[in-house]
């Protein structure tokens, strides 16, 4: 994928472990991605009010609320209709796809990945193309 597809976007990392949020967030800024953190679902809601990100890279366990909670919230907030939504889990189990699909996710990927994986998931989505990715499973086209 071009740069482009990089240049300009925002995404939230909601990450509750410092290591690994600085790791996704120095990948990403290297990638050209302008990235935003929070630790937990309240600090995540407050990056969300203006304006929101593009993307947000969820957690599934965060120390206030399940990521899956916070993607309904998000998709509940009108004002992120379109933000598009990737849930990062240790477990891909079918039913874990199932509830994050339910919960609003556009994609899930399964911890620990490579950032080009991370990468390469967030591109197809702004590009609004499927992913095939190992990794990665693409629940809902945005």
């Amino acid at each position: 994928m071009e740069d482009t597809v990089r240049a300009g976007h925002v995404v939230l990392v909601v990450e509750d472990d410092p290591a690994v949020q600085g790791a996704i967030q120095r990948g990403l800024e290297q990638r050209e991605f302008t990235v935003r953190t929070a630790f937990d679902c309240r600090k995540a809601m407050l990056q969300l009010e203006a304006p929101p990100p593009d993307v947000v890279c969820i957690d599934l366990c965060l120390p206030d609320q399940s990521g899956y909670e916070l993607c309904e919230s998000i998709r509940q907030t009108p004002s992120c209709s379109d933000v598009l939504i990737v849930v990062m889990g240790d477990d891909a189990f079918p039913e874990h796809m199932v509830h994050a699909e339910m919960a609003g996710a556009n994609a899930f990927l399964k911890k620990p990945f490579l950032m080009d994986t991370l990468a390469q998931c967030i591109e197809s989505l702004l590009d609004r193309a499927p992913a095939s990715l190992v990794n990665a499973r693409q629940l809902r086209m945005p």
